[in-house]
């Protein structure tokens, strides 16, 4: 009878790698993978086989941690899932406007003063510097502070399956001026120019109160709570447009809300009033009307307690919530209802998460209790 392997270094290469591969996609289990023994950790730091980790896992990259608004990186969770992110640079006046796959949105002025945006991927210590656009209004100068700003991988609304850092990206900057709310965006490496500049008559107050971007399907959405609406820009048409409403009851607008994925893949919106979470998608009638339709209701209470309100974070992820307790703050996985604490009580409240993978050896850095935990829980 043959003898089978007696040490997971016995297992065949490729097996090992399949192995590897159904492991989700967390800073420890890679850190737990190299502990095993030599040839483990080089099969799990082999540059191919890392690519056909990020691929497996494209659609769905774990929490690293917050930034605020300006470049501070905060770690989420406790070690070994902790680490921490190589500085910028010399970049002054940095402000961070969203993450996207592991690639970070700043913008800040150089020694010339004019305005710059950068482009980064910490996890690889790499970025693209490129000055920003110009006011339509005014030729020859930057665009009016303030502004918002969104990066989005080509391979979001084109359907390759291929990872970022191998694909083009698109940036779209959102601003202000003359009674009107104007979009403006560049292809990077493909354009080297900003073009598909567009408008939409707005009064100052619905963009002074619109929250960060987020990616629904192919459109950008932007959401003003205190205005009720919501902007929306159309990817492959190139087109501003309002949503003239938010959900509301009987009791009128709720305490809070979100822009998510619905259960559909369609827009949705999450709200809540007191402790009860409510979920609903935009969906069109048979004459065309769209309106909101809540799919399901959950009582907050049940998953945390005692609750004390939802915070505002960018997140790539339109599948999350943020809570924030008297014990920490928590993301709930709306597809799971899931619950994890991601900071304890006391540190800074975030602004942008930064979700991205993570491997043993790559340019992200540990924070030195991550080996000692791993060693103690292989």
């Amino acid at each position: 009878m043959a003898r089978g392997p007696s040490s997971p270094a016995e297992l065949p290469p490729e097996v090992i790698q399949e192995i590897i591969l159904r492991l989700p996609p967390r800073p420890s289990c890679f850190r737990r993978v190299s502990l095993v023994c030599k040839l483990w950790r080089r099969l799990a730091r082999d540059p191919g086989f890392i690519r056909r980790f990020r691929l497996r896992h494209l659609h769905a990259p774990p929490l690293l941690g917050f930034f605020g608004s300006f470049p501070r990186f905060v770690p989420a969770y406790e070690p070994p899932e902790r680490f921490t992110l190589p500085s910028i640079g010399a970049v002054d006046n940095i402000r961070v406007l969203g993450c996207r796959h592991g690639r970070v949105l700043l913008h800040g002025r150089y020694r010339y003063g004019s305005l710059q945006l950068v482009v980064w991927d910490p996890t690889r210590n790499h970025d693209y510097v490129f000055p920003g656009p110009q006011n339509p209004l005014h030729p020859g100068a930057c665009v009016p502070p303030p502004f918002h700003g969104s990066l989005i991988c080509v391979h979001d609304h084109d359907g390759h399956g291929e990872e970022c850092p191998s694909r083009p990206f698109r940036i779209v900057i959102l601003f202000y001026g003359s009674g009107c709310i104007y979009a403006s965006a560049i292809v990077y490496p493909q354009h080297a120019w900003w073009r598909d500049l567009v408008s939409l008559a707005a009064p100052h107050d619905l963009f002074s109160s619109i929250q960060p971007g987020v990616l629904v399907g192919n459109a950008m959405y932007w959401l003003s709570s205190r205005q009720s609406k919501i902007v929306v820009l159309h990817l492959d048409t190139n087109r501003l447009r309002l949503i003239e409403s938010l959900p509301m009851d009987s009791q009128g607008s709720y305490d809070y809300y979100q822009i998510i994925k619905a259960g559909d893949g369609g827009l949705g919106v999450a709200a809540i009033r007191g402790s009860h979470l409510h979920l609903f998608s935009l969906t069109t009638i048979s004459d065309g009307t769209a309106m909101w339709s809540e799919y399901r209701t959950v009582g907050l209470d049940t998953l945390l307690s005692p609750l004390v309100k939802a915070i505002e974070v960018s997140d790539e992820d339109a599948s999350t919530i943020f809570l924030a307790t008297i014990n920490g703050i928590f993301e709930l996985r709306l597809e799971s209802m899931e619950v994890n604490k991601v900071l304890q009580r006391g540190e800074v409240i975030p602004k942008i998460a930064y979700r991205s993978f993570y491997a043993r050896g790559g340019s992200g850095r540990d924070d030195g209790e991550n080996e000692v935990a791993a060693q103690q829980q292989v």
